[in-house]
């Protein structure tokens, strides 16, 4: 599947799971810290973004074992915005109402590159 066929439909489903997150994440704050509410909303998303990526994105199954390899990469993407919502509120003062955000614009690129890794064809 080429870039261009998949790239505008990434972003769009990308909008549309990092849209509900944020706003998630924006009603969790009123409830809790920003830090359980990134992570509440950052899992919840995981499994959004696994259906949108398998059926809307990319179209095929993908790798033997995708949906764990999905999640190893949502993990590894939670670490890196955990890392940067630290980073953007502790160090950088900035309002944690952007903190997610801010983990967003760092972390969607890596994701494209991963995501189209795993959901492409696995020749073995």
């Amino acid at each position: 599947m080429s870039l261009l066929s998949t790239l505008p439909r990434y972003l769009l489903a990308g909008a549309a799971n990092t849209a509900f997150g944020y706003l998630l994440y924006l009603a969790l704050l009123q409830v809790t810290s920003y830090r359980v509410a990134y992570v509440t909303s950052f899992v919840a998303g995981i499994a959004l973004s696994y259906l949108l990526m398998r059926f809307a994105v990319f179209r095929a199954p993908g790798r033997r074992f995708s949906q764990v390899w999905v999640a190893v990469s949502h993990l590894m993407q939670l670490a890196l915005g955990f890392v940067i919502v630290e980073v953007w509120v502790k160090v950088l003062h900035g309002p944690p109402e952007l903190a997610a955000l801010a983990a967003v614009v760092v972390c969607v690129p890596l994701m494209f590159v991963m995501q189209r890794w795993i959901f492409s064809v696995d020749r073995r």
